[in-house]
C-alpha cells in the first residue's frame, strides 16, 4: 500500500518536483561513488533519465485524460525535456566541479610554492605583489563555483542544494586553505599600513557575484544544449553550444 501511495503521489509530480523529488532520494547525502556504485546495480531503464521521462509521460497523460491527442503529446514531451533539463543542470553542475577539483588543488599547492619563493627572492616585495594578485584571481575562481551552485539551486530547485556530498566537501576545503590565505595577506597589509592592498573588498565580492552568473549562464545553456540535442532539436541545441562557447572563452568564467 505503502509503494502504491508512493507511485500515485510520483504520478502526479511536476517536472521541478519529480527532479527535486529524485535528488532528496538519491542525491543530497551521497558521493560521486556512491551514486556511481547505485547505478551499476539498476538497469538501465531505472537510470534517472529514462526513469524521469516514464514518470513525466505517466503524470502528464493520467492529468489530461481524455483529451485530443497531440495536445497530451506535445505536453508530455514538453514536461519530460523540463525534467531531462533540470537533472542535467544538476549533474553538469557536479561534474565539472568534482572534473576539476584535482586543478584545483595543485593550483593552492603552487600558491603554496610561490609565496614561500616570494619571501627568499630579492625582488620581495614585487614577487609578493604578484603571488597576491594570483591569489586573489583563483579566489575568485573558487568562491564563484560555489556560488553559482547556490544560484541554480535557488532559481531551478526552490532553494535545495544540488551538489554531492564529496562536491561540498572539496568545496568547502579549498575554501577554508584559500580563505585562510587571503586572511594572512590582508593582516599583513593592515599591520604594514597599506589597508588598500588587502583582497577581501566590496569590489573582490562584487567580482565574485558577476563571475558566478557567469558560470550559472554556461551550466544552464551547456544543459539545455545536452537535453535538446538529445530530443532531436539540434538547431536549438546549436544556439545554446554558441552560447556556452561565448561564456568559455569570456575573461574570468
Amino acid at each position: 500500500m505503502k509503494r502504491q501511495r508512493l507511485t500515485r503521489v510520483e504520478s502526479s509530480l511536476t517536472p521541478k518536483q519529480a527532479v527535486r523529488f529524485w535528488l532528496r532520494q538519491h542525491y543530497h547525502d551521497k558521493t560521486s561513488s556512491d551514486i556511481e556504485q547505485w547505478l551499476i546495480q539498476r538497469p538501465l531503464s531505472s537510470y534517472p533519465r529514462p526513469a524521469l521521462s516514464t514518470q513525466m509521460n505517466d503524470a502528464v497523460r493520467a492529468a489530461l485524460k481524455g483529451q485530443e491527442a497531440n495536445r497530451v503529446n506535445q505536453a508530455v514531451r514538453q514536461a519530460q525535456m523540463h525534467a531531462d533539463f533540470l537533472f542535467l543542470l544538476a549533474t553538469h553542475t557536479n561534474s565539472v566541479i568534482l572534473h576539476d577539483s584535482r586543478c584545483r588543488r595543485l593550483r593552492i599547492l603552487l600558491l603554496n610554492e610561490q609565496l614561500r619563493n616570494a619571501v627568499h627572492t630579492s625582488g620581495e616585495e614585487s614577487a609578493a605583489s604578484k603571488w597576491a594578485a594570483n591569489l586573489r584571481d583563483f579566489a575568485v575562481e573558487l568562491f564563484s563555483l560555489r556560488a553559482a551552485s547556490d544560484l541554480i539551486g535557488k532559481q531551478y530547485f526552490d532553494g535545495d542544494c544540488v551538489l554531492l556530498r564529496d562536491t561540498v566537501a572539496d568545496l568547502e576545503f579549498q575554501t577554508k586553505l584559500i580563505n585562510n590565505m587571503m586572511n594572512a595577506h590582508d593582516h599583513v597589509m593592515a599591520e604594514t599600513g597599506q589597508p588598500e592592498l588587502a583582497i577581501a573588498s566590496d569590489e573582490f565580492r562584487q567580482l565574485i557575484d558577476d563571475v558566478a552568473l557567469a558560470r550559472t549562464e554556461f551550466f544552464v545553456n551547456f544543459a539545455k544544449c545536452k537535453m535538446l540535442d538529445d530530443f532531436g532539436e539540434a538547431e536549438s541545441a546549436i544556439v545554446h553550444l554558441r552560447s556556452c562557447v561565448v561564456d568559455a572563452a569570456a575573461p574570468d568564467r
